[in-house]
């Protein structure tokens, strides 16, 4: 009768091989969570800018609904003028849109409503008549990182948007 010699365990080759292929699979998954966390703060980043853009137009139409209704004239470029008197929006060097009054017109104010903004404009609708002038139509445009994020909206002094 021979004996039997029962095995007990992994040899030292099995044990190697099986590290191998360990290592080859979490080395894969390590690169898939590695984009999956850049993708979640490139989103979360994106987010944040939206977040800011949103804020800022809601406080705009609020001071715009808060206005009464008067005759628009065409600002300076990154300012909405006098339109929400005694309050002005203006585009700062360093991309802040900047809450500051009208009285400052070297925009030096220190209330910043939005960072990353790379343009603002406060306009008149094309081919405004009579009836439209007491609208305005704000636009801010966003970046920071990913695609530019443009939001636009029109309101009527004294309330109502359109």
């Amino acid at each position: 009768m021979a004996a039997r010699r029962s095995q007990r365990g992994l040899t030292l080759i099995e044990l190697m091989l099986a590290v191998a292929v360990a290592a080859i699979v979490l080395g894969g998954l390590s690169g898939v969570l590695l984009v999956g966390l850049e993708a979640q703060a490139s989103g979360r980043q994106a987010n944040e800018v939206l977040y800011q853009g949103r804020f800022a137009m809601d406080r705009m139409i609020a001071k715009a609904r808060a206005t009464a209704p008067k005759l628009l004239t065409t600002p300076l470029a990154g300012t909405s003028g006098d339109w929400f008197s005694p309050t002005m929006y203006c585009l700062q060097s360093g991309d802040r849109l900047v809450e500051t009054t009208v009285s400052d017109a070297a925009c030096t104010g220190s209330s910043v409503i939005a960072e990353s903004v790379i343009a603002f404009s406060a306009q008149l609708p094309s081919g405004a008549g009579p009836l439209d002038e007491p609208v305005a139509v704000l636009s801010l445009t966003l970046q920071s990182g990913g695609a530019p994020i443009a939001l636009t909206t029109s309101v009527r002094l004294g309330g109502g948007a359109l």
